[in-house]
Parts: structure tokens; C-alpha cells; sequence
């Protein structure tokens, strides 16, 4: 059918000119529009013979089904959220039963027509039926609420809106006629705000959250401040380029940014202290596996361990306290944060580093953490030794990376230098971290 409706089946596409496969696309796409608009009204008739007060006479009961969203997800194969969404929106569109069983006046004709005329999307149609019934139960007059009905269609159709934008539009229009509603909506918004977060059995931390307008405006704007989006242009050492690319995803990123962010806080000067102490992460290790970087970590109130990378991360930057075993299990070394660079320590790498020193990276101090450039295990820095001159600084997501991957980072003459894998050079080349602020010039 859909073929003979738009004159071309959805095979051999990739011979289409450009204006015909949009314009075939549209055409489809109205197509789309009108069987939608009746699946929303066969729904919504389902849902007023299901209706409570007929009881086993229902139709859903009637064959069967505990709800109408159950019957029409067996009848149409579709998921039990999209038949529900059909349901509220076919009975929002359909009018009052009446007394003798018929139907009165459609409340919303406009939308109501639009959809069944194919020009109106679902989704659009959703949004404004929403905000229109929310100026109703504000008490707005039947005229303002037929008025709103009316100039989101026009708009919608006139201005080809995505049902995006006219949601947005939707909401704007909403406050524009309503503008004392907002406190009383802010309201119910406050009390469904919440965050869950709980340990699934692959090890992960998962959850789910909701947040107020101002609580989603705070979270963004952190993320968009720690995501900033200038660029580093490449950098050029002796000739060569060394781009190291971000493979991360947005999502990931995310996930990084956020816990930077309550890492830093946890840190603050007015967070509140334990025994005179701020928020410390307890880590457990034998002294074998860190003496060789293998091995595995346990960090106190988590049940899934850590690998040595990122107890060796945590060690450099990080306020824990680290309790050493031998191989029975006996307690050989218990340190505290006396590991970690001061903030004396950390403003002059800042003076002199002026920020994260991996090339491409233009993280500042602030938002760098500080990295033993020689391991504290090796012979000539053994455990204890914390010194400006075997200190640098480097990004949260570098650090890690330096943990993980094959870069190596070491101090030669005053300067880190970082050394590449053999697949970035052959010769591993040591590349001088050239973003330091006090190289010192040769003699003239």
C-alpha cells in the first residue's frame, strides 16, 4: 500500500536523486502521519469500552486482559510504552461519553483534525494536547486554551517545526498565559527529584536520576565548563606530530567529568572532615603485587577490586591511605597521605608546568592532578620521597592514561620528558614536554 501511495518501493534507493529521495521521504513520512493518527484513534476507543466503570464487560476484560495497554499490545505486536502513549492521547482526543452512550464534542478539533489530515505528527501532537490540557487545569478559559491549541498547529505546520521544537514552543506559550503557573509546577518538580545508585552484578555502578530545572542547569553547566570546547591545535616536536586522540564517548565523559567534579569537592577546604581528615578512599593491596604492578586492589565499602593501574593512579593524586600485606595476609606497611604533594608543592608545578603537560592538552592547573614523574618504587625515589623536582602535572583522563597505556613518563635534566610506544615511533624518542614554563634556554 505504501508503495502505491508514494509511487516507489523502498528498494534500489542508492540509485535516487537527492531531491527525489527527500521529497519520496516526505511523502512516506505524511503516509506515517495518517496511519499513525488512526492507531492513536482505534487505541483511544479501545481504551473508552475498557473503561473502569463497565467492569467484566469491558473489551479488555472481556477478552482476557487485566488492561487495555495489555490488549493492544497483543493485538498490534507494538511495546506496552507505545500503547500506552496511544491511549492517552486517543483519550485526550476523543469526546465526553455521554449519558446515552454516544460522544460529545471533540476537546481538541484542531489537533484532532491535523493529525487525521496527516500533517500533525504523534509526537507533536502529544506535546500540545499536554500543554493545553495543563492551561485547563490552571483554570485558563476555554477560549485561551482553543486559542494555544490553535497557534502551536499553525505554527507547527506553517514553520514545518520538528516535534522538538514544538514542544519547546509548547512550553514558552504555556508561560506566556500562564506565567503564575510556574511556581506550582516548580513544585511538583522539586518533590521528583532523585538519585539511586546501587552495585549490578557485571561490577558496575548503576543508577538513575532526576533532576529539578536549576538541579539540571548546575549539573550542565559544570560539565560544559570542564568540556570546554576549544581545542588544542597539534604539537610539533622536532619535526614530528603527536596528535593523542580522545577515543572516549560522550557518555564517557560524562561519567569522568561528574567524578572530577566530586573528587574536587571532596577536597575543598569547607568539606566536612573525619578525625581532622577530608573524604579518603581506603585501598588494600599485598606489597608483592604493588612492588610488580599486578595484581589486584580492594578499596573499603566496594565489592568489586581495582587493577594495580589504578591503584598506582590513585596513589599518586589521590587522599587515601594504603595498608600493605604480605603473602599471609600480616599487616607490613600501613601509610597515610603523607604521599600526597602539598598545596605548596602543587602551586609551584602549577607556576612552573602551567598546566596539564601531555601534548594537544589544555587542561589548566586547576584541573590537574599531580603524578610521580619517576615511580615511587623505583630504586633512586624510593616509598616517602615526595619532591617538586619528580612531580608533574597532568588532566585527570591523561593521568589514568598514562596508568594504562604504553606512554611513559619520565624526569631528565628537570624536564618530563614522554616516552611513545614503538608503534608511534620506532626509536621511542623521549618528546620534552615543551608547555613547561621554565626550560632553560641554552647559552648564547
Amino acid at each position: 500500500m505504501a508503495a502505491a501511495v508514494c509511487g516507489r518501493s523502498g528498494a534500489g534507493l542508492a540509485g535516487l536523486g537527492d531531491d527525489e529521495l527527500l521529497r519520496l521521504m516526505a511523502a512516506y513520512e505524511a503516509l506515517g502521519r495518517a496511519v499513525s493518527a488512526q492507531q492513536v484513534r482505534f487505541a483511544g476507543e479501545v481504551g473508552v469500552r475498557s473503561r473502569t466503570e463497565l467492569g467484566d464487560e469491558g473489551l479488555s476484560r472481556s477478552q482476557n486482559f487485566t488492561t487495555p495497554v495489555a490488549l493492544v499490545a497483543k493485538v498490534t505486536g507494538a511495546s506496552a510504552r507505545a500503547c500506552k502513549a496511544r491511549l492517552e492521547l486517543g483519550r485526550k482526543l476523543r469526546g465526553a461519553v455521554l449519558l446515552g452512550g454516544g460522544e460529545g464534542p471533540a476537546p481538541f478539533p484542531v489537533v484532532a483534525r491535523a493529525l487525521d489530515d496527516g500533517v500533525l505528527g504523534v509526537e507533536a501532537a502529544t506535546s500540545i494536547v499536554g500543554r493545553c490540557n495543563e492551561l485547563a487545569d490552571r483554570g485558563c478559559s476555554a477560549d485561551v486554551v482553543a486559542t494555544a491549541e490553535e497557534t502551536l498547529v499553525d505554527q507547527t505546520i506553517a514553520c514545518r517545526l520538528s516535534a522538538d521544537e514544538t514542544a519547546k514552543l509548547a512550553i514558552r506559550l504555556r508561560e506566556v498565559l500562564d506565567p503564575d503557573g510556574a511556581e506550582p509546577r516548580d513544585e511538583v518538580l522539586q518533590l521528583q527529584r532523585s538519585l539511586t545508585i546501587a552495585l549490578a552484578p557485571d561490577g558496575m555502578y548503576r543508577g538513575t536520576f532526576a533532576l529539578a530545572p536549576e538541579q539540571g542547569g548546575v549539573w550542565l553547566s559544570s560539565i560544559r565548563a570542564l568540556q570546554s570546547p576549544r581545542v588544542a591545535g597539534p604539537r610539533f616536536v622536532d619535526g614530528d606530530e603527536y596528535v593523542i586522540a580522545d577515543g572516549r564517548t560522550q557518555a564517557q565523559k560524562n561519567a569522568d567529568t561528574i567524578t572530577e567534579l566530586i573528587a574536587r569537592a571532596a577536597g575543598a577546604d569547607d568539606m566536612p572532615r573525619i578525625n581532622g581528615a577530608i573524604a579518603t578512599v581506603n585501598v588494600h593491596m599485598t606489597l608483592d603485587d604493588l612492588e610488580k604492578g599486578h595484581g589486584v586492589g580492594w578499596i573499603d565499602g566496594i565489592d568489586q577490586p581495582v587493577p594495580a593501574s589504578t591503584v598506582e593512579q590513585l596513589r599518586c593524586n589521590s587522599p587515601i591511605t594504603a595498608t600493605l600485606f604480605g603473602d599471609k595476609g600480616e599487616v607490613l606497611y600501613h601509610g597515610k597521605t603523607k604521599r600526597l604533594f602539598t598545596a605548596a608543592q602543587n602551586r609551584a608545578l602549577a607556576a612552573r608546568d602551567g598546566g596539564c603537560v601531555w601534548p594537544s592538552c589544555d587542561r589548566p592547573p586547576s584541573f590537574c592532578e599531580t603524578h610521580h614523574a619517576n615511580e615511587w618504587v623505583s630504586d633512586d625515589h624510593p616509598p616517602g620521597r615526595t619532591d617538586i623536582d619528580n612531580g608533574v602535572l597532568l588532566c585527570h583522563f591523561h593521568h589514568s592514561h598514562l596508568h594504562k597505556s604504553p606512554w611513559k613518563l619520565t624526569m631528565q635534566e628537570g624536564t618530563p620528558h614522554l616516552i611513545p610506544p614503538r608503534w608511534v615511533d620506532t626509536e621511542q624518542k623521549p618528546i620534552p614536554t615543551t608547555r613547561r614554563r621554565t626550560i632553560q634556554r641554552p647559552a648564547a
